[in-house]
């Protein structure tokens, strides 16, 4: 048998495509794994992440309390899929904001902000998991791409948009937003969602003023650089 013989039964095998049984694993797989998530922020929902355990996660999905290593190797390793998982979701979030009835590129940036600041309220506790918050803590490292994405959309639409330091405008944006969620988180701002929003939309004003000054006009006054508010 030649060298190209040995080789060709893998070739062929690479290429062919999956088999019905192989899908249904696959599948049954994808599943299980979603099964043990879904348990896993149910949990942290109603008595926060510190009682996500692998038993506690068996026991709220019926199975024995080895089934969750058969998809995962711990504890640790569901947390992690839970906060790239949730990055992901808010890319998601922001890049259909950004895309859906936004007349420019301006309006483009204050609907992926504010669609960050309504993930955030929907999802509190993964929000918290995602950015240490909740009482437990995910290296940032482990996520870093995942969580560089989710700046690469402002990013981008700040560019997009003529900004020419779009790095440092999403920087002081992603702190005002945050900031926000963090204050709220720790009951140091007592106002609502609507509140929220109108504080993320003073700052954005205010960001995109200085950062685009031909393309936004504050207010009534012809000065971009004005801050006190104008009679009629």
């Amino acid at each position: 048998m030649t060298h190209d013989d040995q080789k060709g039964p893998e070739s062929t095998d690479s290429t062919r495509p999956p088999t019905p049984a192989r899908l249904r694993r696959e599948r049954e797989r994808a599943e299980a794994r979603e099964s043990i998530l879904s348990a896993a922020r149910d949990v942290a929902r109603r008595d926060g992440w510190d009682a996500v355990t692998m038993r506690r996660l068996a026991d709220e999905i019926e199975y024995s309390a080895n089934f969750a290593y058969r998809y995962f190797t711990g504890r640790d390793d569901i947390l992690l899929a839970l906060v790239r998982e949730g990055f992901a979701r808010l890319r998601e979030a922001m890049t259909t904001a950004a895309e859906g009835q936004a007349d420019t590129a301006v309006e483009a940036v204050r609907r992926a902000s504010h669609a960050y600041l309504d993930f955030a309220l929907a999802e509190p506790d993964v929000y918290q998991l995602m950015y240490g918050l909740g009482g437990v803590r995910v290296p940032a490292t482990d996520a870093w791409d995942e969580g560089q994405a989710v700046g690469d959309v402002l990013t981008g639409l700040l560019a997009a948009a003529g900004d020419s330091e779009p790095e440092r405008h999403v920087l002081r944006l992603w702190a005002t937003a945050h900031g926000l969620i963090a204050l709220l988180v720790v009951g140091r701002v007592g106002v609502d969602a609507d509140g929220l929003h109108a504080l993320l939309e003073d700052a954005l004003t205010d960001c995109l003023t200085r950062a685009l000054p031909a393309a936004h006009t504050p207010g009534p006054s012809p000065e971009p650089t004005q801050r006190t508010p104008q009679t009629p």
